[in-house]
């Protein structure tokens, strides 16, 4: 119960909220929120794929394309 009071006053504070910077407006923009589910598409679709193929290596490696997929996708320094 401590945590979840911690983490509501932390919330209230905005304790994450990042300052204001051209890279936080940018991860603000609709481009990023539309990348965001790009993202998640993908890795739900990943999941799925893991599922209905059991094997460990596969998911291993499925997992770890997935994660630098995720990368390239979210990559905001250009």
């Amino acid at each position: 119960m401590a945590y979840w009071c911690c983490l509501a006053v932390l919330r209230w504070w905005q304790f994450w909220r990042l300052p204001e910077t051209p890279h936080s407006l940018r991860v603000q923009s609709a481009r990023h929120r539309v990348k965001i589910d790009w993202v998640k598409r993908l890795w739900l679709g990943g999941a799925t794929l893991v599922w209905c193929i059991p094997s460990p290596p596969f998911a291993a490696i499925t997992f770890l394309v997935l994660t630098f997929l995720s990368f390239v996708l979210l990559d905001e320094t250009a």
